[in-house]
């Protein structure tokens, strides 16, 4: 498998439309089954971080997307900043061209546990391989601890914590914490997760 880098400016290059059925995966993670209070029309989540800045990591089976993760540029007004500021309180909250933010990373419920694993570690190696490539050295985001755990510590990412514990809108803990971006970083997730090949595809050029 690959995973495609996408934004909107390269949505021509890849077959089918993998931003829209992105959109559509993250209504069934997030809105059916999460209930999250966000945007939607149509079947589709959305929210102010879609935008041509944005860059798409959509990982497809039989042309069909079934994982989807996303950063976006820390210069601009970004998630962390604007709605979750309270979470950050070690270090001051980045607005700097080598910080991104990561979120809206989600999964196919419906995939076998196998499948489902090795979409996860390519999404997060996919991170890696494009911070490695753009000048990007940190990765931040929130997420509940069991996600942090299961999506990133466990599959060889080292997480600093931005702030402590809080509890969510939706009455679940979650945390802000940065991931650094380098080549040791990188081997670690490959030697885990024994993904030794590169993952990211950029479309038919």
């Amino acid at each position: 498998m690959t995973v495609e880098c996408i934004t909107i400016s390269t949505l021509h290059n890849f077959k089918g439309n993998p931003l829209a059925e992105q959109f559509q995966l993250r209504y069934r993670c997030l809105i059916e089954r999460q209930s999250w209070d966000v945007p939607f029309v149509n079947s589709m989540e959305y929210d102010q971080y879609d935008n041509p800045a944005t860059v798409y990591f959509v990982w497809r089976e039989n042309e069909k997307v079934r994982g989807v993760a996303r950063l976006y540029p820390t210069t601009r007004p970004y998630m962390l900043q604007e709605v979750f500021p309270h979470l950050v309180t070690d270090e001051p909250l980045p607005s700097d061209p080598d910080v991104w933010e990561g979120s809206r990373f989600c999964l196919d419920k419906n995939l076998a546990p196998a499948q489902r694993r090795r979409a996860m570690q390519e999404l997060v190696i996919a991170y890696l391989e494009y911070s490695l490539t753009h000048g990007i050295t940190h990765i931040v985001g929130l997420m509940l601890p069991i996600y942090w755990r299961n999506v990133f510590i466990n599959n060889g990412c080292p997480i600093s914590w931005l702030g402590d514990f809080s509890i969510a809108g939706d009455g679940k803990k979650v945390r802000a914490g940065k991931m650094a971006v380098n080549k040791d970083t990188l081997n670690s997730v490959k030697e885990k997760t024994g993904i030794s090949d590169n993952v990211l595809c950029f479309g038919e050029q």
